[in-house]
């Protein structure tokens, strides 16, 4: 039986912003798209002024038509698009970086919470270009890398792909300098091309920064509905990386946000031979997949159908069987992962955590290695607006214990055990 969780007892619960899109802009977007906080990175709230007074209008209620939601954003990013291709014909870089990012961020908000109709899938194939071209312009730029994914299953969907990442290295970064390293993993909605404002705290340091999908999600081509697809994807991810010459060797870390908080929990254990440390910010591990709290969290904190999105991302085409089938596959307490030894391993959230119970940050450190952990009372997913300065000070402090002559032992591709663990 399920705890009866911190958040409340398995009842079901619903946000006012799931009433209607109109809702969702008044009660939770708006405020996000003023401050510039996900998904509104880059962008400006005056981009989706008319977007939304579209909807004001035409409001549309839940069970959403994606197809119909994503409309009105095309013209505007259109728009900036022109005004941004004006402005690099004109030698106006920098504004040019500022209007392809806005129109990125436009796209952005059309494909959430992942894409689903045909006009979503547009949406994210566009956000890649805008995002891409005003990237390069950056200060310090972002850049795309392919990744051969050597590790790839035989005979499944996963061979001859590739692994999109997206490298960041410090301004005036020289051939030659190297850095301590972090990998950000992504969560459920947030992809390689979200980005911009992680890297820049990542630099600011004096890091490396790098930007991966998991299963599922973006571009990544891991099987999503194979629990061990994970353990394939870093052992690929971490191959490319230790032959990069920027990267300061033994000086890797592993950053997983939200759902990718999840694969966080997962590579400290099975990867922990390459990793320096691993943070965990907002991850579930177990009760994530509990039908009960599948029943009550569908509709809470995530701003669209969470069940739904979940479902899509673990490679599900029914609901109802991700409810009935996924916590004996996926759960790393069930699957004996978190009874492994880790590497060092934070795990952080805020108390009040809708998407992933916190009982799921709790119980790794009930099981395997010892752990940190910081969690928020009051504070909902992901600890913000606290939990970045603590992590940012925890890797700081981990960097700073490896000196230049020390390095991480090579485990054979990376795991230990985990085959005979499924």
């Amino acid at each position: 039986m399920p705890p009866p969780y911190f958040v409340g007892e398995p009842t079901p619960k619903q946000g006012a912003h799931h009433e209607s899109i109109n809702a969702l802009w008044e009660i939770k977007w708006k405020k996000r798209a003023t401050l510039g906080i996900y998904p509104f990175m880059e962008g400006k709230v005056e981009d989706f002024n008319e977007v939304f007074a579209h909807f004001a209008e035409k409001n549309i209620y839940p069970p959403y038509d994606f197809e119909v939601y994503s409309e009105p954003f095309f013209p505007v990013a259109e728009k900036l698009e022109r005004l941004a291709a004006e402005a690099e014909d004109s030698g106006d870089l920098k504004k040019a970086c500022e209007l392809y990012l806005r129109a990125a961020c436009v796209y952005r908000t059309a494909r959430q919470p992942c894409p689903i109709s045909p006009r979503q899938h547009i949406a994210w194939e566009r956000q890649k270009v805008a995002f891409f071209k005003g990237s390069k312009y950056l200060d310090a730029p972002l850049v795309e890398h392919l990744i051969p994914h050597y590790h790839a299953k035989p005979g499944t969907k996963e061979m001859y792909t590739s692994i999109p990442v997206t490298v960041r290295l410090p301004q005036n970064a020289k051939p030659g300098d190297s850095f301590p390293t972090v990998l950000q993993i992504y969560g459920l909605d947030g992809y390689r091309t979200e980005h911009t404002m992680p890297s820049s705290h990542h630099i600011a340091n004096g890091w490396a920064s790098i930007a991966v999908e998991i299963p599922g999600t973006g571009d990544c081509p891991a099987d999503p509905n194979d629990p061990t697809s994970a353990e394939r994807l870093w052992n690929s991810v971490l191959d490319w990386i230790e032959q990069q010459p920027w990267v300061e060797k033994g000086k890797l870390i592993a950053w997983g946000v939200s759902c990718g908080g999840y694969y966080a929990m997962r590579i400290a254990h099975t990867h922990k031979d390459r990793l320096l440390g691993v943070v965990a910010q907002g991850g579930g591990c177990h009760h994530m997949f509990d039908p009960e709290w599948l029943e009550i969290a569908s509709h809470m904190e995530y701003p669209f159908d969470l069940t739904q999105v979940l479902a899509i991302k673990f490679g599900y085409s029914d609901i109802e069987k991700m409810k009935i089938d996924s916590r004996e596959r996926f759960s790393l307490l069930e699957n004996g992962i978190l009874d492994m030894p880790s590497t060092k391993l934070l795990l952080i959230n805020g108390m009040l955590d809708e998407l992933f119970p916190i009982e799921d940050c709790m119980l790794p450190l009930q099981h395997g290695s010892v752990k940190d952990a910081r969690f928020f009372q009051g504070s909902k997913h992901m600890g913000e607006p606290h939990a970045r300065k603590f992590i940012l000070e925890w890797v700081t402090d981990l960097f700073a214990t490896v000196g230049p002559q020390q390095k991480l032992l090579s485990g054979v591709n990376g795991v230990n055990g985990v085959n005979g663990v499924h």
